[in-house]
């Protein structure tokens, strides 16, 4: 992945906005630098493109519901896959905290997901919405693409 993430930047140095996209790191809300094994596209909003301490979280929780959903759609035709059953088992452990008795519960889950997401989701759409205003302020085109270099950290950090 670092060599093509090199090519991609090497390309947009020589020749700016030559490609209709780019694939470029996600960037980190806090450093403004590029974030380790994510990667985005150029054309996604910059909001999309940076990562902050509940991105994960909400992007599994966003995955849950819609495998949720998928699966019950897959149940209503043939039944539910067995690895289906057990990928949704693996994301009810993790958002429940054990495993649950009995079959699957769908709707369970749902709700559990939804409950956690309704905390989490917003704090983190302001998270990013904050850092993608600092990238704006202090990064050049390239650097809102590929991330800050980390020479001069002190003045992208987000202030109290």
């Amino acid at each position: 992945m670092t060599t093509l993430r090199r090519d991609e930047e090497r390309s947009f140095r020589s020749a700016p906005y030559g490609r209709a996209y780019y694939i470029c790191p996600a960037l980190t809300s806090d450093l403004l630098s590029p974030a380790r094994a994510l990667l985005a596209l150029s054309t996604w909003p910059l909001e999309q493109r940076l990562v902050g301490p509940l991105t994960q979280r909400v992007h599994f929780l966003t995955s849950a519901l819609r495998l949720a959903d998928a699966a019950e759609h897959l149940a209503g035709e043939a039944g539910m896959p067995q690895p289906v059953q057990q990928l949704l088992l693996h994301y009810s452990r993790n958002i429940h905290g054990d495993t649950p008795r009995g079959p699957l519960d769908l709707d369970a889950l749902r709700r559990a997901a939804a409950a956690e997401l309704a905390i989490h989701a917003d704090d983190d759409a302001d998270t990013r919405a904050e850092a993608a205003q600092r990238a704006r302020q202090q990064l050049g085109d390239a650097e809102q693409i590929f991330g800050n270099i980390l020479r001069n950290t002190a003045r992208l950090r987000r202030t109290s």
